[in-house]
This record gives structure tokens, sequence and C-alpha cells, in this order.
């Protein structure tokens, strides 16, 4: 198991200070072993003075609460309990820039504004004129779509911001999603970076606007971040275990952190369980690959230039499974418009589309995409395997089975 880290509850002193007033309760998820009932869940919890929050039934386990200016038990404590088998700190972090989360003492990720800064003038260097963006041209979408496959019913969760579902290119595709921030809310896109991911999978081919890579996939926006592209772990892991539950065939989860999770693991392995195929960006740190990406359960997707080459700030090692265009990407943005953005995060969709198209001719789960994948994928001249893993699919050679 890569880089786990076990996160435990400070002891907060019994007489709370003025700050500790201010201090905000700490959330936990305590995982439960699957022969304890509910109501023994629940007395444990109250043993150990927590308030139960909400239940993520799929992983057996209780998001909790603990007050500020109580003691609280730590985890390794928690844990030695026989009827729980794992506990973890909630966090809240940006999941678009890969930054670690709030306390940790490391470098984050670069955020995108910055990476951007670092680069070349891009020019625009669509491979057409008309709807198709470089680089669905690049992956040879076209040729797919001449033979009948589009992704049509195809269903695909974009783990992200949320999507406007409003705009002319997605409304065609978009369907019913989740909001993990709040269940009583759509999923709305109020940052742009879920809309943008969406277009690339399966904006619709109606000659107008751009169009994705699996134009007629279903499109399920899942919100787990907010409009600053923030987001609690517990969001991420009640989309994953979403995903699962909802018939999912295929997820995009542009997001990620350089540090991993028992719990997130244990999500995406759910997920996948399911027949869920998780596509998710390498990360932009130009180093090594953040999480979910690193799980073994996703497929890892770096991000090349039009001149294929790997993008500086693709983040890169031997869990890169492709490489996919992530560098001047125009997709769609929410109220109708259109955009140009790089990253991981966009060369992801890319790959999801492929995904797609291999999903409608049969391919099933997570190991029937891969294979498909990797018959379709043709190795980018000069790059090596930790930059680019086994290459850029191409469409026009997918095969479900």
């Amino acid at each position: 198991m890569r880089n786990i880290l076990i996160l435990s509850l400070a002891l907060l002193a019994p007489a709370a200070s003025a700050d500790q007033q201010k201090e905000q309760p700490k959330r936990l998820i305590v995982g439960f072993k699957a022969d304890v009932d509910a109501t023994t869940q629940e007395e444990l919890l109250q043993r150990f003075g927590l308030t139960d929050l909400e239940s993520i039934d799929g992983l057996n386990a209780r998001i909790v609460e603990a007050a500020p200016g109580q003691f609280s038990p730590s985890a390794m404590r928690m844990m030695a309990d026989p009827s729980i088998y794992y506990v973890e700190e909630d966090f809240y972090t940006n999941w678009l820039r890969g930054a670690a989360p709030v306390g940790f003492s490391q470098v984050p990720m670069p955020a995108l504004d910055a990476v951007m800064s670092g680069l070349p003038k891009f020019e625009k260097q669509d491979a057409t004129e008309g709807e198709q963006p470089w680089g669905v041209v690049r992956v040879g979408a076209e040729k797919a779509w001449q033979r009948g496959v589009d992704g049509r019913g195809v269903r695909v969760a974009v783990i992200d911001t949320g999507i406007d579902c409003a705009h002319p290119d997605l409304k065609a595709n978009c369907q019913k999603g989740y909001n993990a921030i709040d269940s009583k809310k759509p999923p709305t896109d109020d940052n742009s970076h879920g809309t943008h991911v969406a277009g690339t999978i399966a904006a619709a081919n109606d000659g107008q606007g751009v169009v994705g890579v699996a134009p007629a996939a279903k499109l399920y926006p899942v919100k787990v971040l907010d409009a600053d592209g923030g987001g609690s772990l517990t969001s991420i892991i009640k989309g994953l275990v979403w995903a699962g539950n909802n018939g999912m065939q295929i997820a995009n989860m542009s997001l990620g952190s350089s540090r991993g999770s028992v719990f997130m693991r244990l999500a995406v392995s759910y997920a996948k369980a399911r027949g869920v195929a998780l596509l998710c960006a390498a990360g932009n740190s130009g180093g090594s690959v953040g999480y979910p990406a690193a799980y073994d359960a996703c497929i890892a997707v770096a991000a090349s230039d039009s001149g294929n080459n790997v993008a500086e700030f693709s983040s890169r090692g031997k869990q890169v499974d492709f490489i996919a265009p992530g560098v001047d990407v125009k997709s769609t943005v929410p109220g109708g418009g259109y955009d140009r953005y790089s990253g991981t995060s966009m060369a992801t969709p890319h790959a999801a589309g492929l995904a797609a198209l291999a999903v409608q001719q049969g391919a099933a789960g997570k190991d029937g995409v891969m294979a498909a994948l990797k018959k379709a994928a043709k190795p980018l001249d000069g790059l090596s395997g930790e930059e680019q893993g086994m290459g850029m699919p191409n469409a026009e050679f997918i095969r479900g089975k």
C-alpha cells in the first residue's frame, strides 16, 4: 500500500481557551468491521464521545464529529477496539491544485495559473477550423464516429465541480447527477472546471461550438468540489460510492492530492468492484503521480502538447498508464461559452471519452477498458514509459473485446 498516512485526533485541552472556542469541530471517518451492526456502531461512537453525522454504507463507515474544547480519543486508541477497522481524519483541500491538506508540512503542487505563467504563450493550434478541438482530432475520434461508435448510451460520471447542463453543447447529454457537498442541491458548476472536462468527454456533435470525444455519451455531474475547487475527503469518497451504486460505467476524476488516504483508496476500490472504470489525472506537479491516480484501481493519464511532447507540468512515474492531449484545450465553460485550459485535468477527459467508445463496443470495467485502450495505444517518440505509460490511444483502433 503506497504512502498510507494514518491521521489521529489531537488531544484537546480540557479548559477551552478563546482560540479553542473558535475552533471548528473535527471530523473523522470511522470504519467498522463487517459484522458490526448499526446499533453497536452507535453505542461505540457514544462511548468515544463522537457525534454521528452520516453513514457511508458501501464502506461500512460513518462520518462523525468531535466537538472542540473536549478530550477526543486518538485514532490509534479507537482502532484498538475490535469492532473498528480504521479511523481517519477528514480534511479539506484544493483538489484542482493537488495541494496537500491543511496542516501538512510539504510543498503543494502548483496552481494551474502558476504553471501557465511559466510556459510559452500558446498559439491557436486547432487541427480544424470547425467544431473539433485539436485534442479530439489527435485521438482520432472522427474515425470511430464514422463506424457508428460515438459513446451512445454509455454512462460517464464527472466527479468534479459539477456541470452546467444548460450549456448548448452539453444539455442533450447531461443527466441528473449528485451533489456530495449538499445532497439537497443540484450538482451545478460554480467553478467552470467540471463543465470544461464534460465538454471534452461528450459535447454534442451538433455543428456548433465544440464536440467531445464521445459526443453521444451520457454525462452525470457528481459535484464533490466547491467554487474554489476545494472539497473534503468525505465528499470525494461519497462521490465515488455514488458512482459505484448508480450504474456508472466510467468516472472521470480530473482532481488529485499529493497525499493518499485509506478511505479514498477503499472508495476507489469499491467503485471499481462495481464496474466503474476510473480515469484519473496524473497531476500537475512535474513530479510523482498524485492520488487517486496512483492507486492500482485507477487508470492514470498524463498530458501531452500539440507537438507530441509531454507537458512540462505533467506528473510522471510508473503509475502513468496513458498520455492524452492536455495543453491549450478548448472546451465548454458555464454560461454557454468556451475557453482554453491546460493540465492533466484536460488530458483525462480525452481518455475518458475514448473509454466510453470502448465500453460502447463491449469493454467492461477497469480491466476491460484498460485492455481496449492498450491495444489502441501507440507510444509517442522520444518519451519514456514514466512520461506516457503505454502511449496515446487512437479511437480508430479501439474495440470492445
